[in-house]
């Protein structure tokens, strides 16, 4: 029988999120019977958790599918709860992700004994993204060895400063050191406290939470109950429920099935009441299982809603009706995927995935403090997106049929999976005839796996996983595409311009509507929402993308809604194939406690995956090592670090975002995408003539256009010539042109014409440098006055070290100087300094720090255990050196990976030290400072690394080898020690 939501109480939704393992289902449990919701309570290691329902989650005691449950706290200050459960494995990262978009708030569970983790900070980031209220949970705190304040030091030190304990207790009765501690995270409670004495109130800690301004701590144990009853004392005292609308719209956040295989639309109601059987229109992005090809756009349509139920656990009641701030499941909403909005069909609006505000928005000044608070709330929740999506997928592995099942029945039911988990990406290629799916990693497919079987009765395996590459553009550029077939008439004009790293793809129109009517306008943005468009290099999606409607045209006798859908197709491919793209791949961001004496081995590891790494922490026994490294290299490198320290070593990974790719040629051949023979995403234009459809090619395609919006690309497009495509130099930038869909196809060179090939090209190097610097050979140094050492230095270097091993001299002889090879060596020399004898202007020495300790084999060695102790031997080495010395000397040290870091200089004694600012390398910065020093005086860089030594050589600087500065400090040494007898 249906029933009726009625409670004067307030309500909210509340979200628990965990990292794996750190007792989130087992708290739920905790709250559901300390509120009287359950009788008795369930154990996740029992498999008789209330909330695990599914047979795979008894199996593998994790969670991993997000449930529902209700619970009302009478007896905790009166509050009802719809509590959401979400998954804690990584792999099921995206659907806890699309749980947040209808979350009011969220108890983050920590695990005392694993303290922050990885999962941990990935998590926190989200919540801040989402903007949601957080109270923290330390669990397991009955563990020998477990205490707060350790704890509580780390969660300031790696979230926030305002994680603040909360005594169990009303706020009038706080002490005055909790008090202050509370009026410090508010500028206004703050005055309040010290001008007037008066400690924040009860509704004002609760705004505090809400803005996320204080993020209340709780500890104790789920298990044994401990601690959960003054959690729940503190969600009722300090939240507040949302004020939202009395007009009708709601959110569907999630899709799945009953167990007879009804499909359920998961839906917070965001205002007004949703009834049974109650028509609504459906709006957003719709991803249909053809959406790939384009068939999934849509203007709003509407549908009606047949049953709403409430779920608690495994079990439901059924609605007459949902009032606002509910979640509900509803069937016969059949088409509707996550993401989409539900209006009342008398209220429609643009086929936006956004939701317009409910609450107001206006000044909240005059409100009683608790209200603003609700306002706070719902504009919060209102503007939060589900088809946003941080956490994605960046293996594609192939999906192959070990049974009879037929490829199309297989995709079929693929798709319907796809439903449920939007982030698979199902996809069939029919030149290889596969199907394959987007992976977070192998626990997820083993559950595809099992899915596959128990609905469908279908085996299916997976194949080796592949990175999942994206692709941009460099620069903005005009796409145009025209669609005119005889009776039919669409042109659409579109500005590509590249956003933000991370930011996904924008739409946007900047189009009167004299010029094009605004159902057209609608239809257009429509159409590009709802199509996974793909790059021009290797066919992958698209991203980071702001996409603006500036111009097109309409017949009001010819024009069809598919003829815009066809042209935006189009246009956005023509700007495509017209730009400058960019290869991106992902990255991850690591983080790792490892002991001391595996520090060397790790940081090995990573270079040798070309990743960065930031400074390192730890107290001597443990180590903290983060930094980043590209997906593609990392494959089972955390079982490797388990494995290296004997299980004591651990590694997480969570996706950082992509970045030029470090190898695009290489990838682009492997792919060998055709974007010209791409069908199912033209970027051609169909136009009239003589009675019928002639297409004409998107690099021909301007001029034929019927429209001229005016706009023109800031620089000019580079004309003729060959496609160079120097990843290296451009940072994966890959120019699109004709002749390199050519060259993608052409025959492949052998090894020994690939030889040939970059043998011409060091001939050419040499052509250069030879027409360059007039009278110097590529093999002899350059004959430049600045570089001229006198008479008492040590002669130039060779580029390549020829002309040294040609006579046998040592490495900083030459036989062309005057002295000829009877010169003495450095070691043999009089005087160490390195200045010029006799010099008026001041001599400076640039050490390369990093460089050079990395080529002198003792303090490579310490290194190996710590880089920064390493970094002092050499600063202390040198200070005694530059005491035999004139002139400065200054130690050039990266701090390029440092995020946020500032460049800044350390006046240590005699020694100058720099450390450079994030994202500029010692080399950089040293080549910089040559450059200055140069004009006012005499420069020589000691480093080991061979093309800053020519670089800075063509400078006006002297080059110093790290062998030649360590046999100049062993002589200062020898020095110092026969002149004082030691």
């Amino acid at each position: 029988m249906s029933q009726e939501i009625i409670s004067n109480r307030r309500h909210i939704v509340l979200g628990i999120l965990a990292h794996v393992d750190a007792g989130k289902t087992t708290l739920s449990e905790s709250l559901l019977y300390l509120s009287g919701a359950i009788r008795r309570q369930g154990r996740v290691d029992h498999g008789d958790a209330y909330l695990d329902t599914d047979s795979m989650e008894k199996q593998r005691g994790i969670t991993i599918f997000s449930k529902q449950a209700q619970l009302s706290l009478p007896d905790f200050g009166g509050l009802d709860i719809t509590l959401l459960d979400t998954p804690g494995h990584a792999d099921f990262s995206p659907e806890m992700e699309r749980t947040l978009s209808v979350l009011d708030y969220a108890v983050l569970v920590i695990s005392a004994p694993d303290g922050v983790t990885g999962q941990v900070q990935t998590l926190w980031r989200l919540l801040a993204h989402y903007h949601i209220p957080v109270f923290l949970f330390v669990n397991k705190m009955d563990q020998p060895g477990m205490e707060p304040d350790p704890v509580l030091k780390e969660l300031s030190g790696s979230l926030d400063e305002a994680c603040i304990p909360l005594p169990d207790t009303d706020p009038e009765r706080f002490d005055a050191e909790t008090a202050e501690t509370l009026a410090v995270c508010d500028d206004r409670l703050l005055e309040q406290y010290l001008e007037q004495g008066q400690a924040p109130s009860t509704s004002e800690i609760a705004a505090l939470i809400a803005a996320r301004k204080l993020f209340p701590v709780y500890f104790g144990s789920a298990l044994k109950n401990t601690g959960v009853d003054a959690l729940l004392r503190g969600l009722s005292r300090y939240t507040e429920e949302p004020a939202l609308p009395d007009t009708f719209s709601a959110k569907v956040f999630k899709i799945s099935r009953d167990a007879s295989g009804t499909r359920l639309a998961w839906i917070r109601v965001l205002g007004g009441t949703l009834r049974a059987k109650m028509e609504v229109t459906v709006s957003g992005i719709q991803r249909s299982l053809d959406a790939q090809s384009g068939n999934g756009a849509s203007a709003p349509y509407s549908l009606k809603v047949d049953q709403l139920r409430q779920y608690s656990g495994d079990s439901y009641s059924v609605l007459r009706e949902a009032p606002a701030g509910q979640i509900v499941c509803a069937t016969g909403l059949d088409t509707v995927s996550a993401g989409q909005i539900l209006r009342d069909d008398t209220a429609a609006g643009l086929p936006d995935s956004s939701l317009e505000a409910g609450a107001s928005s206006g000044r909240t000044d005059s409100l009683p403090e608790d209200a603003k608070t609700a306002v706070m709330l719902s504009e919060s929740l209102q503007h939060r997106s589900v088809s946003e999506h941080l956490i994605l997928p960046v293996f594609r592995s192939a999906i192959l049929l070990t049974d009879d099942t037929d490829p199309v029945t297989a995709l079929r039911s693929l798709k319907l999976l796809q439903e449920e988990e939007p982030m698979l990406g199902i996809e069939y290629d029919p030149r290889t005839k596969q199907i394959s799916a987007e992976i977070m990693g192998e626990v997820e497919t083993e559950i595809i796996r099992n899915l596959s079987e128990k609905r469908f009765g279908m085996s299916i395996s997976f194949g080796p996983p592949s990175v999942v590459y994206r692709e941009t553009i460099a620069a903005p550029v005009e796409g145009v595409g025209h669609y005119e077939p005889l009776r039919h008439y669409a042109e659409v004009h579109l500005l590509l311009e590249p956003a933000e790293r991370g930011s996904g793809i924008s739409f946007d129109t900047n189009l009167s509507t004299d010029a094009l009517p605004l159902n057209w306008q609608r239809l257009v943005l429509s159409s590009l929402m709802s199509i996974h468009f793909r790059g021009v290099l290797t066919g992958s999606e698209i991203t980071d993308l702001r996409i603006t409607l500036i111009g097109g045209r309409a017949s009001e006798k010819h024009t069809e809604g598919g003829d815009f859908r066809q042209a935006s197709i189009r246009a956005l491919r023509q700007g495509l194939m017209s730009a400058e793209s960019i290869l991106l791949e992902p990255w991850y961001r690591f983080e790792a406690e490892i002991p001391q004496d595996a520090i060397g081995r790790l940081m090995s590891d990573i270079q040798r995956m070309d990743g960065r790494l930031d400074p390192v922490s730890g107290d001597g026994v443990r180590a903290q090592v983060t930094g980043f490294v590209p997906a593609s290299e990392t494959g089972d490198y955390a079982a490797e670090v388990r494995a290296y320290t004997h299980g004591t070593g651990q590694i997480s990974f969570s996706l950082s975002g992509y970045e030029p790719c470090r190898n695009p040629e290489d990838v682009i051949l492997k792919t060998a995408y055709d974007p010209a023979s791409d069908l199912e995403q033209p970027a051609d234009s169909v136009f009239c003539s003589h009675g019928a459809g002639v297409t004409i090619p998107w690099n021909e395609v301007r001029r034929y256009m019927h429209v001229d919006t005016g706009w023109h690309p800031d620089t000019q497009e580079v004309s003729g010539g060959s496609l160079q495509m120097d990843g290296r130099q451009e940072g994966g930038r890959q120019a699109f042109s004709s002749q390199w869909r050519r060259a993608q196809t052409a025959e492949k060179k052998s090894w020994l014409q690939q030889q040939h090939d970059i043998s011409a090209g060091e001939e050419e190097l040499r052509r250069i440098f030879e027409q360059t610097y007039k009278g110097s050979s590529w093999n002899t140094p350059l004959r430049d006055p600045a570089n001229d050492f006198p008479g008492d230095s040590a002669g130039l270097w060779s580029r390549d070290g020829s002309l040294e091993r040609s006579t046998g001299l040592p490495a900083g002889s030459s036989k062309d100087q005057p002295d000829g090879p009877d010169r003495p060596h450095a070691s043999q020399r009089q005087g160490t300094d390195f200045r010029s004898a006799g010099s008026a202007r001041e001599d400076y020495l640039l050490v390369d720090g990093y460089n050079i300790i990395f080529n002198w084999q003792e303090l490579r060695g310490l290194a190996a255990e710590n880089l920064d102790s390493a970094a002092g031997k050499l600063t202390e080495i040198l200070s005694d050196f530059q005491g035999t010395q004139s002139g400065r000397l200054i130690i050039v040290f990266d701090a390029y990976k440092v995020h946020g870091g500032k460049r800044h200089i350390i006046h240590q004694g005699n020694v100058d030290i720099i450390y450079t600012k994030e994202a500029e390398t010692a080399d950089s910065y040293i080549m910089e400072l040559t450059h200055s020093l140069a004009k006012k005086g005499n420069v020589t860089v000691a480093t080991g690394d061979g093309i800053v030594q020519m670089i800075i050589f063509s400078a006006g600087a002297r080059r110093m080898s790290a062998g030649e500065l360590k046999d100049r400090v062993n002589e200062a040494k020898k020095k110092i020690r026969d002149r004082y007898h030691v």
